[in-house]
């Protein structure tokens, strides 16, 4: 059986350490509304397939569009290195930077098929937007989105996390005027009844909350993971 030729590897347009800028016309392969040409920076790392892994320049990210720290923030990427090829890339000889701007930002629809996105409805933020961090403002601002959603009364378990899990009925958010019903530690809290007794419960803490699921594990992702 005859043996396969060998094919070599591609030979490397450009070194570690070299500075280089991006080609006039090159996109963002994950926005394409956003253009890369004109981005200055340094090769930190060449790849075997001809790619090369740039660390962009101070005055670089000055220059970029917001938008793009936005979504960098958003997809927890790092914002100051990209992948790109050789013939993506031009030697930097200096000068002032030229750096394309894009002409008309293509802000995605929000999806009510995705968690993140049904939260940024929410706050009435974009696709584009990271989902704000938990304080006493969002706090609020998610109460009263929740009391105006949610079907009361509903049933619920509480107590799994302790091992002693109990069926609540959960009859409001309470009235913000006459009582405080968020804490600093536990987020939102509830009314509910337990063996008859009235008792005020973390929302976060319930689970299999019918017919309000969808809205309570949204709002137990969104306070577990930015608080």
């Amino acid at each position: 059986m005859p043996k396969k030729k060998r094919v070599p590897s591609p030979v490397a347009k450009f070194k570690v350490g070299d500075n280089v800028r991006v080609k006039h016309g090159i996109r963002d392969k994950d926005y394409p509304d956003i253009p890369l040409g004109g981005w200055a920076g340094t090769i930190t790392e060449v790849h075997k397939d001809g790619m090369s892994t740039i660390r962009w320049s101070r005055e670089t990210l000055a220059a970029i569009h917001p938008v793009v720290r936005q979504r960098s923030e958003k997809d927890g990427t790092v914002l100051e290195e990209y992948w790109l090829g050789d013939d993506d890339m031009e030697p930097d000889n200096g000068g002032p930077l030229d750096i394309d701007q894009p002409s008309q930002i293509a802000v995605k629809p929000l999806s009510p098929k995705d968690q993140d996105d049904r939260i940024r409805m929410v706050f009435g933020l974009t696709s584009d937007d990271p989902l704000p961090e938990v304080d006493d403002e969002t706090l609020t601002a998610y109460r009263d989105y929740l009391a105006k959603n949610l079907t009361f009364p509903f049933q619920a378990e509480y107590g799994e996390e302790y091992g002693h899990p109990e069926r609540v009925k959960v009859i409001g958010l309470g009235d913000p005027d006459e009582e405080p019903m968020i804490d600093e530690d536990d987020g939102i809290l509830c009314e509910t009844r337990m063996d008859g007794q009235a008792v005020t419960l973390p929302l976060g803490e319930l689970e299999d909350a019918k017919p309000n699921r969808r809205l309570i594990d949204d709002y137990c992702y969104w306070l577990h993971n930015w608080g």
